[in-house]
């Protein structure tokens, strides 16, 4: 009877463990769902498929969760992308695609015009740096990869523009085309000056400006004009392999973050051998900051033009399971005199206003270089 009795009592201390370990699975589940975060966005669905007026697409209502988590960061240039709009992201950058022909980013909570290419239909329609679009066909965007998304499309078909500048909110549609992005165009501007403009920085831009400088070696160029005007960046990796032609050995730029290790590129020199003159303004931005923030800090070229754009952060993009994108700033990059560019651009050395003025100082000076005098 003794034996029985224990026996029972085994069973029920087993029993009650085994209830204790289910109960706090399911309450530790319960506390999930109801006490954090996650449980909240859970909440908010089930109330709304319980309460909401007419029926509505979950999924579409969890991708807005998920990129309304990356946008509470408060970082223009941290954004979720849905798989398409990764595609039409990665597009951007591969040099050819048909659209209007402008560069874009996200400044100040909407999507900013940085520069509109020169030839491409977005010049011609006369979008200017600092526009910002607030609809692409009716529709209001809030990111720059949303509007791009929206603003590609078929060559030879219509886009409608909704532009807010100085105040004032207009319409301007713009008849799309195919864009080839030319990485540089380059001339002799007279006896013994080149003339470079650095359109972006793709695939194909350190091989293209490669050829030019030696094109304009061949052709006797003395002292050299580098045009980074309305270049709203691109590839960091170009960037460095161009800025290595330009600027002696040592560092470049130096990128940090919280969880990125500190890492410094580098220049194996010599750098450029020519009296170096650099156009900037207000387009001139990220990648091509860089370029010119390594040219100032070294004293090998002369920045001329107006205060840049200011965009010093590192993005990396990270895909999930589904194929979308997460899209996250990184690191900060600084120049190699530890200076920091983000939200506040490069000064230029010497302050010129407008873009046939830039020019003309900057041939100016190279002339008066390239005769011997100063």
């Amino acid at each position: 009877m003794d034996t029985i009795s224990r026996s029972k009592a085994v069973r029920l201390c087993i029993v009650a463990a085994l209830l204790a370990v289910l109960v706090t699975a399911g309450l530790g589940a319960y506390a999930l769902v109801q006490f954090t975060p996650v449980g909240k966005v859970l909440g908010i669905i089930r109330l709304l498929e319980n309460t909401y007026y007419k029926d509505f697409d979950q999924a579409e209502i969890l991708e807005g969760a998920a990129r309304g988590v990356v946008a509470a960061l408060g970082d223009p240039y941290s954004v979720y992308m849905t798989q398409e709009e990764w595609y039409e992201f990665y597009i951007r950058t591969s040099g050819e695609y048909s659209g209007i022909g402008v560069t874009i980013t996200d400044k100040d909570g909407g999507v900013c015009i940085v520069s509109p290419m020169k030839g491409a239909p977005a010049e011609a329609a006369g979008l200017r740096v600092n526009d910002f679009i607030i609809k692409v066909d009716g529709k209001p965007v809030s990111s720059g990869d949303e509007a791009a998304a929206l603003i590609r499309g078929p060559a030879g078909t219509e886009v409608t523009l909704t532009i807010y500048r100085d105040g004032d909110t207009f319409d301007v549609t713009i008849v799309r085309e195919d864009i080839t992005i030319a990485a540089v165009e380059y001339e002799m501007k007279e006896e013994g000056i080149g003339y470079i403009e650095l359109i972006t920085f793709n695939e194909g831009s350190a091989l293209a400006m490669a050829e030019a400088m030696q094109e304009l070696q061949r052709q006797g160029a003395k002292a050299i004009i580098l045009d980074l005007r309305y270049n709203g960046g691109g590839l960091l990796d170009r960037c460095i392999d161009i800025a290595r032609m330009f600027v002696p050995e040592g560092n470049v730029v130096t990128v940090k973050g919280k969880s990125f290790e500190e890492t410094s590129y580098t220049s194996k020199g010599p750098g450029i051998d020519k009296p170096l003159f650099v156009l900037v303004n207000g387009g001139t931005a990220s990648a091509s900051e860089i370029l010119a923030g390594a040219i100032q800090d070294y004293e090998v070229g002369t920045l001329i033009g107006t205060p840049t754009f200011g965009k010093g952060l590192v993005q990396n993009s990270y895909k999930l399971k589904d194929g979308s994108v997460v899209k996250v700033t990184i690191a900060e990059y600084f120049t190699p005199n530890g200076r920091s560019i983000n939200g506040k651009g490069l000064e230029p050395d010497i302050l010129v206003e407008g873009d046939e003025e830039q020019l003309a100082k900057a041939i100016e000076l190279a002339r008066a270089e390239v005769s011997g005098t100063s």
